[in-house]
């Protein structure tokens, strides 16, 4: 495989996309970007892309700061050599860019509740914990050792210090003892040992070993007698420090040679991600699009992009169906060899993943070699070149010419006598035509135009220009050939007109078949280009309601969780506010204990633990801005009770009936239900109501255990509420499972005064008898 890139300067889109990475690594990979023709990796690599530019988009890229090359210091570790601090703290970074890198690549699908293909780099990525905590002990945040790296350095920093304390104490004796003999009243440092500077006068009168003379040879600097066990003793326990650190780093270099293959798996990871960001923020840059992989070449709107967006044309670049070569015409200058260039580009950049400067829906094809004839190599603001080097290259792609080639020709056949060069051009293409290749070639000789037309695998193109500004307008036309314009150009460039004219008349045939023909296409493309403009407009607007649904999509996600948070945080308040009320109700039954309490008291509480159970569940209905009415159905919060207004009292109280009861409540005592319905009377007879009293016994037998526990608690409250004297449980024999928990529930009861068993006539042991308060 042979990919012309420096021709078609391709290393300039390589450099650009290099700036896009933030790793050394990875700026690295870019730069060394190869096109293929493997459609699955494409295929992959596209996908990939795609999930990646949606991080883009939505401004949530992963951050790659702070990873280092750490390759040399892994070959040092392999090596069992030490490394050095800077070696431990690039592989502490690595380690936290593996955490941040998974924490980002999860925490973006999250926002949007959506899974992405990408997120496997997150779960492939492996944090290394344990040697990350192990450097973290050894090594603060500058990369200096702590002191508490190990039990052994403390004690000898320790025992460092202690000494260095010693030794300046002394020092600040003898300053002052010897002030008089000195030429400062300091003390420094030469050969790592302290020293003070004594008057040359007296250094035979202070005791000590002279290290060094001052460049004027005034001073003598003398380390004294009373400090050099001490200095020895400091340079003793500086040596054992160092052996202590040199066995710290190898002990830690044994731990990351051990980890060596994670560590490079996560790097290759990291260059992976970190391409593959660059490319999609290269391609948001370009608004480019990830081309679809067909059978044939269909650039919609292309750009080269190289250029400036806002100078160039973009161009739709297409084959008809079974057409294999293209011959673009036109006047020079015009964007031919743009044109050219640009085909040749995009597809290098698509063979290599990347987005490309054109319209979604482009599409390209799949070649195994990309070989050009464009000038002598010169730039896209250059077009000299001869016929020598033309045919060289020429040569040499028809050499090597196979199937699955493209071919980019620039001036065709130029160079030479222009019947001999055009002759020898349809040669070249006629031999081309024989593989299943593209090809795409540039000229003016109107032979090749007209050869174009007699054969079915080839279709024509021009650059248009406009003969009213007599400038080119860069557009490029399909299946229209082109003219020359030669002589409307000469005239704007200031060529004089009498030499135009007589130039004119030097043309054997001014109107030959193949300008007739272009004047018949001309109408024909304009109505293509119509239908073509319809088309983008048409993609363009179903593009932005794409755009808009999915922002509507991801303003829904971001409503869902920020109404999701506020749930949240009413249910957390609301169970604290509830824990708060269990609480206090714990701290009010547990003083009920020791005091006296009434019966009412007792059933009160009940209900209040029953609403924190039950979650307040209440058949009632406000009663704000309620008016109450005699015949209201009213819930009394403390008893627990439904009841029903019989006659308003003083103070916003009322009588309330509760079946056979009547009580006078205020209006803050109870909550509105409904409105009893009026019943219609007989006027001839007054219907009395019979009152209704609490049985006088509770029948329990049939009923599970804490199913008649909950019957009985009701029970003993309607009792304690209807002040009545005594009750009959019966419980029956069975296994005594019930008899017993009525036993210990009475026992435990603050109604019941006393309790026994029943006598013969009362059911014996099968019932017992309460006696109530």
């Amino acid at each position: 495989m042979r990919y012309e890139q420096k021709l078609l300067e391709y290393p300039k889109i390589l450099t650009t996309l290099s700036g896009y990475a933030e790793t050394k690594a990875g700026q690295d990979a870019c730069l060394s970007l190869e096109p293929t023709d493997a459609r699955a990796t494409l295929k992959s690599a596209f996908f990939e892309l795609s999930e990646a530019l949606e991080y883009i988009k939505d401004e949530a890229t992963p951050r790659f700061g702070g990873i280092f090359n750490i390759k040399e210091a892994l070959k040092r570790a392999a090596l069992q050599a030490s490394l050095d601090s800077k070696d431990f703290m690039k592989i502490h970074a690595h380690i936290e860019a593996a955490a941040r890198l998974k924490k980002d690549l999860h925490r973006y699908p999250t926002t949007i509740d959506k899974t992405f293909e990408i997120e496997k780099y997150a779960e492939d990525l492996i944090v290394l914990v344990e040697l990350k905590k192990e450097l973290e002990t050894v090594f603060d945040l500058r990369g200096n050792i702590k002191d508490d790296a190990t039990a052994e350095l403390k004690k000898l920093r320790q025992a460092i210090n202690q000494t260095e304390r010693h030794i300046k104490e002394t020092l600040e004796k003898i300053l002052n003892k010897e002030t008089q003999r000195l030429t400062e009243k300091l003390f420094t440092i030469r050969y790592d040992r302290y020293v003070i500077p004594v008057k040359l006068s007296e250094k035979n009168n202070v005791r000590g070993t002279i290290l060094d003379y001052s460049s004027s040879g005034e001073t003598a600097f003398i380390e004294p007698e009373s400090i050099q066990n001490l200095t020895a003793k400091k340079i003793r326990l500086k040596s054992e420090e160092t052996q202590e650190i040199e066995r710290i780093l190898q002990t830690l270099s044994y731990a990351v040679d051990k980890e060596s293959a994670t560590l490079k798996e996560n790097t290759r990871r990291f260059t992976h991600l970190d391409i593959l960001f660059a490319k999609a923020k290269y391609g948001h840059k370009i608004e480019g699009t990830i081309p679809n992989l067909n059978n044939r070449i269909e650039l919609i709107k292309a750009r080269h992009p190289l250029l400036e967006k806002k100078s160039v044309v973009a161009n739709t670049i297409e084959f008809d169906p079974g057409k294999k070569m293209m011959v673009i015409t036109g006047s020079n200058t015009g964007g031919k060899t743009v044109t050219l260039k640009t085909i040749g580009l995009l597809t290098l950049m698509a063979q290599s993943g990347l987005m490309i400067p054109a319209l979604p829906g482009s599409s390209v094809r799949l070649f195994k070699s990309v070989r050009a004839d464009i000038g002598d190599e010169q730039s896209i603001e250059q077009s000299l070149s001869t016929f020598s080097s033309h045919m060289s290259r020429i040569v040499d792609i028809i050499k090597h010419y196979d199937d699955d080639q493209l071919i980019l020709l620039d001036e065709l056949g130029s160079g030479t006598d222009p019947k001999e060069g055009s002759s020898l051009a349809m040669s070249i293409l006629n031999e081309l035509s024989q593989k299943d290749s593209v090809v795409v070639a540039t000229t003016h000789y109107p032979e090749l135009k007209a050869y174009a037309y007699t054969e079915d695998f080839i279709m024509n193109a021009s650059v248009e220009f406009d003969e009213k500004s007599l400038k080119p307008t860069y557009k490029l036309l399909l299946r229209t050939p082109g003219e020359s314009h030669a002589f409307l150009i000469s005239r704007r460039l200031g060529l004089k007109e009498s030499i135009i004219e007589n130039a004119k008349k030097q043309v054997i045939t001014n109107r030959d078949e193949v300008s007739e023909l272009i004047e018949r296409l001309k109408d024909e493309s304009k109505r293509l280009d119509t239908k073509l403009n319809e088309y983008e407009n048409l993609n363009h607007t179903l593009k932005n309601e794409k755009q808009s649904l999915k922002k509507q999509k991801q303003d829904l996600q971001k409503q869902k969780e920020k109404l999701k948070e506020t749930i949240m945080a009413e249910h957390a308040q609301e169970m604290n506010r509830l824990k708060s009320r269990a609480e206090t109700l714990i701290k009010e039954l547990d003083d009920m204990k020791t005091t006296s309490f009434k019966a009412h008291e007792l059933a009160e509480k009940k209900y209040r633990a029953k609403q924190l159970t039950e979650g307040e569940e209440k058949q009632t209905s406000s009663t704000k801005d309620h008016s109450y009415q005699p015949g209201d159905r009213v819930y009394i919060i403390k008893y627990n009770r439904y009841g029903e207004l019989a006659k308003k009292q003083a103070d916003q109280k009322w009588l309330v009936n509760m079946g056979s009861l009547s009580s006078v409540f205020s209006e803050a005592e109870f909550e509105y239900v409904d409105r009893e319905p009026k019943r219609e009377t007989k006027p001839t007879k007054k219907a009395i109501t019979p009152r209704k009293t609490t049985a006088q016994s509770l029948d329990l037998r049939g009923m599970r255990v804490l199913e008649a526990k909950e019957s009985l608690d009701k029970y003993l409250d309607d009792c304690a509420i209807s002040k009545q004297p005594f009750a009959t449980i019966i419980h029956g024999f069975g296994t005594l499972a019930l008899r017993k928990m009525v036993k210990d529930v009475l026992s435990q009861s603050p109604h019941v005064k006393r309790h026994r068993d029943g006598e013969g006539s009362e059911g014996g042991k099968g019932a017992t008898i309460v006696y109530f308060e």
